[in-house]
């Protein structure tokens, strides 16, 4: 009989092996983890984009229905109406989100009016606020854009 033949080759890997991937994913995962749990700067992406993409509606809204439409801000209840030309809805922040104020929006709630050409009554900035994290929604004066900041407007 041959030497050669009678050697066993064993394919797989050793334990050490697998103790460094298993220590690496851990590691990874332990550094993941604190980003997709910190649950208060979720809720305040998710409420920012909502609230700016509830803008862009009404601004849409207003241009192809030719009537205005309308957003108020209740500040103080951390809600906000939408009025569109086939009814009103009323949109709740998430828990612990909240209103930390709104620059240059006029009236009583505070409130902005896209018109038929979807120009806005004004320019401004909605603030928003959890647990010490900060959203600006942000609404350009002439062309009605709107967008998300992490930062203030750099007029302030």
């Amino acid at each position: 009989m041959n030497k050669s033949r009678s050697r066993q080759v064993y394919a797989g890997y050793t334990m050490i092996e697998l103790l460094a991937v298993l220590a690496l994913l851990s590691l990874i995962t332990a550094l993941a983890v604190p980003r997709f749990t910190s649950k208060p700067h979720w809720h305040l992406e998710v409420a920012s984009r909502r609230m700016a993409g509830d803008l862009r509606l009404l601004r849409q809204a207003a241009i192809n229905t030719g009537e205005s439409c309308k957003i108020d801000y209740y500040i103080y209840t951390n809600r906000y109406e939408l009025s569109l030309p086939d009814g009103k809805e009323r949109i709740s922040l998430p828990q612990g989100v909240r209103f930390d104020g709104t620059t240059t929006f006029s009236g009583v709630p505070p409130s902005l009016q896209f018109n038929n050409m979807g120009r806005p009554s004004s320019g401004g900035t909605v603030i928003l606020e959890a647990g010490g994290f900060r959203r600006y929604v942000i609404v350009a004066p002439v062309t009605g854009r709107v967008r998300v900041s992490r930062e203030p407007p750099l007029h302030w």
